[in-house]
């Protein structure tokens, strides 16, 4: 099926209803068939709509443009451009494209990521991991990769509301503070695909202990959604080749988020106090 630039469609939806009848068969010509229409002359293009070329140009006009030229040239969406098939980020951007296209295309897999997470999020879920971070003596946050960054987030915003939490980046570590953990402490672990064999390890290790293990993952029957006592799912899918764009950690960030402000809430203003000390003490050191 061919398809329009949305601009263009949404231009022509816009006036539609106020076409005269020739216009009418200019637009539906351009909506049907907008791959003839910007490869075609404005003779050819006349011909076949059964309209005349002075009809396309007023159509040009109505709408925004120049003239026939300069509306023919944002017929079709950029993605229709051929291209190399190059193993990039965001790989249907493609090569060569201005700032402007490639910022537009990742904020929009971000905001797409975070809706689809949001329509996902199972209430029970996020209160059951809620209580158990509230609760634990000890909280290990881990990731491996660049979900460690968002393991990190979690260990400060944790402990600077007073929670104990540690968040240490060696394998080695990991498994030992695991190792060491009991059935009062928490395991937080970051993964996107729940099948990181080193963060599998270190819960293995820590369910052994009776550990509550909560896992923030994509895919909730990967190994590691399996091994844990409890999951907050994310939706994050956009078609990557090299698997590393910033949109499936955005919604894990989001998801700590939520939990630290609700933790905030709770207990009274106990935490909330805490948080208040900290930051006052911070200050100190800001100029």
């Amino acid at each position: 099926m061919q398809r329009i630039s949305h601009r263009v469609q949404v231009e022509l939806n816009a006036v539609y209803h106020t076409l005269k009848c020739a216009e009418k068969k200019a637009a539906d010509y351009l909506l049907l068939h907008p791959q003839q229409a910007a490869c075609h002359s404005i003779t050819e293009s006349a011909k076949q709509a059964g309209c005349s070329e002075a009809t396309l140009v007023r159509l040009a006009r109505k709408l925004g443009y120049g003239g026939y030229a300069q509306m023919k040239q944002a017929l079709l969406p950029a993605e229709a451009v051929t291209e190399l098939d190059l193993p990039l980020p965001y790989g249907d951007i493609g090569a060569g494209r201005d700032g402007s296209a490639v910022i537009r295309r990742v904020f929009c897999v971000a905001i797409q990521a975070l809706e689809d997470t949001m329509q996902l999020l199972d209430d029970e879920a996020y209160n059951k991991c809620l209580a158990y971070i509230i609760h634990a003596g000890k909280i290990l946050t881990a990731g491996a990769g660049d979900a460690y960054t968002v393991a990190y987030s979690a260990y400060l915003k944790f402990s600077r509301i007073g929670l104990t939490a540690v968040c240490p980046a060696d394998f080695d570590v990991q498994l030992m503070e695991a190792s060491g953990m009991g059935p009062d402490d928490v395991l937080f672990l970051i993964s996107h695909s729940g099948e990181t064999r080193t963060l599998c390890q270190v819960a293995e290790t820590a369910g052994k202990k009776g550990t509550h293990i909560i896992t923030v993952t994509n895919y909730p029957l990967s190994t590691l959604a399996k091994l844990s006592d409890c999951i907050i799912r994310t939706a994050a899918f956009a078609k990557n080749p090299c698997n590393e764009t910033v949109a499936k950690r955005i919604p894990e960030l989001c998801i700590i988020e939520a939990l630290y402000i609700s933790i905030l809430q709770g207990q009274e203003g106990r935490y909330a106090r805490t948080l208040a000390c900290a930051n006052e003490q911070l200050k100190k050191y800001k100029f």
